[in-house]
């Protein structure tokens, strides 16, 4: 939050003494930029830091442009943002960089439905273009070095790498997940700007900010009707909340701003308890922010729940019907990228090598697998509820390798033991023995006696005997390295 203030003031400044602009046309998009940049998890090396500020501020600056053509010619503008949004998805087959680098893009795209649906989008778009730009490398900048400080000061990693993409596998049989969420996002999108054009007429962006959130970042069927579900409740809330807080406080005033950053503060920090929250707290900013713009909260109430509903039905519809990820098979994709960064980080405490990245992905591994588990923990405890199965679940092998992060937390803290060798086999064996569940697990090696390698032994064989869980239906797919989906591999 102290990125995003600044971020705010250095826009307001610029918008005063060199553009001659109202100060919101470009402090409500630094604050979207700041916020969202500052969810990366960086760590990134440097050249692909200055690739990353020029490419915030050319996306920055772009927004503008879109943001006028979505005004002025729907289709065209609705065209060129179905296609920048699906094309971040598929770059994302070129790589790490080029994956930190597309991820740029949707908050770009954010800020041009904003830019679209506000006094901006009817202005002459170059000078704000270019005034745009300027503010969002503002935006990276602070970022950064907020940062940077706040590692000084604390002495703890304020970023981390991300979680390296899916390789595509040669062998694959039929589209690849990448593939699949490409033409989801892009048949969800256009579904969107059809019927928030036809359906809510100039208040079309809430539907298609709906349709884009729900769809980004979910895999698996379960994943997203699960987020639908939330981002559906968290609208609602958030509509409603803006609606209230617009009743008793000036929307063109000082407190009307000060509450959007503090229910930003609120949001991120709710979000690691349910996404419901922070769907409520972004749709609650949203709707401050527009109402700065001169749109009525409580008058476009029911429009914007109406919109907001329909674009993650529409999300969740496309996904559950068009060429479908199953939930079990983006969970088992997940376990066995979590497995692989496990062992890439047992490997490195045994030859020696800095452990500080692998450990980072080991993290980021564990966080996805969180995510594609909720919907099998869900259903698991509403079946043992109604009596309906008691057995072991898919939702416990995910359970049991999310329960090895305290011991690797606490083993990357202490210096590397002999013992780790054999924990090491384990996780090998156990990544062998996820691409055929069924069959018999060959021997683990003895577990350690002490902790913390003790506890982590413990959570290995909780996964392992809850490994035939995942092949009660047949997979189309099953893991290769860096976590992608291939064919199964014969146990030769």
């Amino acid at each position: 939050m102290a990125a995003v203030l600044g971020s705010s003031f250095t826009a307001m400044e610029i918008a005063r003494l060199a553009a001659g602009y109202p100060a919101a046309v470009l402090a409500v998009p630094a604050v979207i930029f700041a916020f969202t940049v500052a969810r990366r998890p960086g760590g990134e090396p440097v050249p692909e830091k200055f690739m990353a500020a020029a490419a915030l501020s050319v996306f920055a600056g772009a927004s503008v442009w879109l943001g006028s053509q979505m005004a002025g010619h729907p289709v065209v503008g609705g065209a060129v943002f179905v296609l920048l949004m699906a094309g971040s998805i598929w770059a994302r087959r070129f790589g790490a960089a080029v994956t930190r680098l597309g991820a740029l893009v949707p908050l770009a795209l954010i800020a041009s439905l904003l830019s679209a649906g506000s006094g901006t989008g009817r202005m002459a778009w170059w000078p704000v273009c270019g005034w745009m730009a300027l503010v969002g490398l503002s935006a990276f900048v602070w970022v950064r070095v907020v940062r940077r400080v706040a590692e000084r000061l604390t002495g703890l990693p304020g970023s981390q790498p991300g979680q390296a993409p899916a390789k595509r596998s040669a062998q694959r049989a039929g589209l690849s997940t990448r593939t699949r969420m490409v033409l989801q996002m892009a048949v969800a999108l256009t579904a969107a700007f059809s019927f928030g054009h036809l359906l809510f007429g100039e208040h079309w962006q809430w539907c298609v900010i709906s349709a884009m959130v729900v769809s980004l970042g979910t895999v698996g069927r379960g994943d997203l009707a699960l987020k639908g579900i939330e981002r559906g409740l968290g609208a609602m809330a958030g509509t409603l909340l803006a609606a209230l807080v617009a009743a008793v406080a000036e929307p063109h005033g000082t407190t009307s701003i000060v509450l959007i950053f503090v229910v930003l503060a609120v949001a991120s920090t709710l979000r690691s308890y349910n996404y419901a929250f922070y769907a409520a707290g972004i749709t609650t900013a949203l709707s401050l922010f527009y109402g700065y713009f001169g749109e009525s909260a409580q008058h476009l109430l029911l429009i914007r729940l109406q919109a907001l509903v329909l674009g993650a039905v529409l999300a969740v519809a496309v996904g559950w019907f068009l060429v479908p990820v199953r939930t079990s098979d983006a969970l088992r994709a997940r376990l066995g990228a979590t497995l692989g960064a496990l062992g890439s980080l047992l490997d490195a405490r045994l030859d020696g090598a800095p452990t500080a990245k692998a450990l980072a992905a080991f993290d980021a591994a564990a966080s996805s697998l969180d995510s594609s588990a909720r919907s099998h923990r869900l259903y698991r405890t509403a079946a043992r509820k109604l009596c309906a199965g008691h057995g072991i679940t898919p939702a416990d092998a995910g359970e049991a390798l999310l329960a090895t992060r305290g011991p690797v937390y606490a083993l990357a803290a202490g210096e590397p033991g002999p013992r780790e060798r054999a924990t090491a086999q384990t996780v090998r064996l156990l990544r062998r023995a996820l691409s055929a569940p069924a069959d018999p697990l060959p021997e683990l090696p003895e577990p350690a006696p002490t902790a913390p390698l003790a506890d982590l032994d413990a959570a290995l064989r909780q996964f392992a005997a809850a490994l035939p869980s995942l092949a009660k239906r047949r997979p189309p797919e099953v893991l290769g390295s860096g976590g992608a989906l291939r064919p199964p591999v014969s146990a030769a």
